[in-house]
């Protein structure tokens, strides 16, 4: 490979490495962000439960921990692919410019 061909691949592995950073750091926002909100949800729920004595706020509470981690599991499963994509699409377009350039 010549240094200009190693030089553009080296750019697009370093443009697919910065995406996969913002990507960890998105996740995990979202993760502490999900967290939070839970945490009030069930803080709430609990102060409610207590006052009225009643199953039907724990049940809420499970439908709502249920709810926010398919929430949480679709999110990240939706980051995980378009990174996967984003990768792919980088590195192979890195190989054609290193082909086209080496062809001429």
């Amino acid at each position: 490979m010549s240094q200009e061909s190693e030089a553009v691949l080296r750019n697009a592995l370093d443009a697919v490495d910065r995406s996969r950073r913002r990507a960890i750091l998105g996740i995990a926002a979202l993760f502490v962000f999900v967290v939070v909100a839970l945490g009030s949800v069930m803080g709430a729920a609990v102060s409610g439960i207590a006052e009225k004595g009643g199953f039907a706020g724990q049940t809420k509470v499970l439908f709502t921990a249920v709810i926010a981690q398919m929430l949480f599991l679709a999110v990240c499963t939706v980051v995980i692919a378009s990174y996967v994509t984003r990768m792919t699409r980088a590195i192979l377009k890195a190989i054609e410019l290193t082909s086209k350039g080496s062809s001429n």
